[in-house]
């Protein structure tokens, strides 16, 4: 038994370290979205991550799992997703456009809140009201961040709102996939919809512009440590032996969303702003307790 807890143990710790370091790394990508978007288009940024993320998991699919493994059964959901992932890049990076970093992530998690929506609507799963009443709370506290400042980010609030969206949608497909699958596979076909997309987005809006040498090192982390991030992220969920334990992590990001918006931009989060994160956070963390409690109850 003490072997078994140990064991335990040291998968939960591994799951978290992973974990942590994956919605770091997601972290990273947004603050060099934010940055390019200062002087490239939004179709620019993506296309430049698109194409990176594209050859990374496309020589780790073929060297490691071999050609066949491009083609999966059930490619149709991996096209489907694709979709999903693709809209999700491109609202949540015009969100970070216009909007504070610690701002974007408190609307930003209100993800779980439409999983759970959509895995009623979608999945048929059922949800008791205090979950319900926790998801009112959440949106409770998206109105909070948004309010006061609404007149000048109201554009990248309903950016965020729709990439939170998409991103729920993202979640939703993954559970009709599955597991099993290569892990390099989770990115390979949405990176091909990032790069269709984006390039048409670019040639349309005429928007190109020559790389200048000092924003080299953004464009060329931004596409691997996204790749990284799915990675790791996936790695850690995939080893966590409960699921409930490790998601709360995922709020890790409001530290990073606070420290490199203060490092780079000078900007510190309004009262409202902690308010409705603290409501959204809270709010979140009850319901994994809940899902918990429901998962080991006698």
């Amino acid at each position: 038994m003490p072997i078994d807890q140990n064991s335990h143990k040291a998968r939960t710790l591994s799951a978290i370290i992973l974990i942590v370091m994956g919605y770091c790394g997601y972290s990273v990508a947004d603050l060099c979205s934010k940055i390019l978007q200062e002087d490239y288009s939004i179709y620019q940024v993506l296309l430049v991550s698109g194409l990176s993320g594209f050859l990374i998991t496309g020589l780790w699919l073929y060297i490691k799992h071999g050609v066949s493994s491009f083609f999966p059964p059930d490619i149709k959901l991996h096209l489907m997703r694709g979709m999903f992932v693709m809209a999700t890049a491109y609202f949540m990076v015009r969100a970070l456009k216009t909007m504070p970093l610690a701002d974007f992530y408190g609307i930003v998690f209100i993800m779980p809140f439409l999983v759970m929506i959509l895995a009623v609507l979608l999945l048929g799963e059922r949800v008791g009201w205090r979950r319900w009443m926790a998801a009112l709370v959440g949106f409770l506290g998206v109105v909070v961040i948004a309010g006061p400042q609404f007149n000048h980010i109201g554009e990248g609030v309903i950016c965020a709102l729709l990439g939170a969206f998409f991103a729920a949608m993202n979640i939703i497909w993954l559970r009709k996939i599955g597991h099993g699958v290569p892990r390099p596979l989770y990115g390979f076909y949405p990176f091909i919809f990032i790069i269709l997309f984006n390039a048409a987005g670019l040639f349309l809006s005429g928007t190109y512009k020559p790389m200048e040498v000092e924003h080299l090192p953004y464009f060329l982390i931004h596409g691997p440590v996204v790749v990284m991030a799915i990675v790791f992220v996936s790695l850690g969920f995939s080893k966590a032996p409960e699921t409930t334990v490790v998601a709360p992590f995922n709020y890790t990001q409001i530290i990073w969303g606070v420290l490199f918006g203060y490092v780079f931009f000078d900007v510190m989060p309004t009262q409202t702003t902690w308010i409705g994160i603290a409501m959204i956070v809270a709010a979140g963390l009850y319901s994994i307790w809940r899902e918990y409690r429901k998962n080991h109850a006698l």
